[in-house]
């Protein structure tokens, strides 16, 4: 567990700064994206970033929990250090840290620049700056060269972003054979339809919420934006977990 708790340290960032980074790079930012940066700006300050080397240290496996599935895949996949792994959509970092450890060197990047200073901290404070390299980007337009990445991985980012154009991007970074690993929340017809009738909004509202981190664009993966990956020229495996206990 990490102790990067002290809020002092984290970077904190004000209503006329968020957009400079992305002025900077001349990203004209769609609105939808810019009610993403928003929304990632205001709470990446809310909590303090935490990485969890327990997935990794081989003390226990925790077969039901996803998240911990996604880097057993990942650690699956590592051969060398030689090998270049993109965190694609990193938030503040911590899946990154996790997977330098494991031996990759890892590239992330986020739309929120908070969160991508919040990374570089982090990575500082456990002294990982060697293997990790943060930037500022939007998933759509990837400023990575051409076949450069070995392995992709994705945590809950592809219900944000337009999905044809960041798995294109996605396909694009990766080198042929590479292996992309995506966690996505994907909606299941028959219990979903009970989660948006009037009965399922009272019990779990569906607005935008920072205490539940849900925004105002995003929604779940259907079967139609799966198969996106196959007419861009990608073979897609697609496992699904009943349940997933966050702990």
């Amino acid at each position: 567990m990490s102790d990067f708790n002290r809020s002092s340290s984290l970077p904190q960032t004000t209503p006329c700064n968020r957009s400079s980074e992305h002025r900077r790079n001349k990203t004209v930012l769609s609105e939808r994206q810019r009610r993403e940066l928003e929304f990632y700006e205001e709470f990446s300050n809310m909590h303090p970033p935490e990485a969890f080397f327990a997935s990794i240290a081989g003390e226990e496996t925790r077969p039901w929990n996803s998240y911990w599935q996604v880097v057993a895949i990942a650690k699956q996949n590592f051969t060398s250090e030689d090998q270049k792994l993109l965190d694609f959509g990193c938030g503040k970092g911590e899946l990154a840290l996790v997977l330098s450890k494991v031996g990759y060197e890892v590239f992330g990047f986020d739309l929120s620049p908070n969160n991508i200073a919040i990374a570089k901290c982090l990575a500082t404070e456990y002294q990982l700056t060697a293997r990790t390299h943060f930037q500022v980007c939007v998933a759509e337009k990837l400023d990575y060269p051409t076949d450069y990445f070995d392995v992709l991985v994705g945590i809950d980012i592809l219900h944000h972003v337009e999905i044809s154009q960041a798995l294109s991007e996605c396909s694009r970074v990766l080198k042929k054979g590479g292996v992309a690993i995506f966690h996505e929340p994907v909606r299941v017809p028959i219990f979903d339809a009970v989660r948006e009738s009037r009965f399922g909004r009272w019990l779990v509202s569906k607005e935008a919420s920072l205490e539940r981190e849900v925004t105002q664009d995003e929604r779940k993966l259907t079967i139609n934006d799966i198969e996106v990956s196959k007419r861009i020229g990608v073979t897609c495996e697609h496992r699904r977990h009943r349940f997933n206990f966050l702990d």
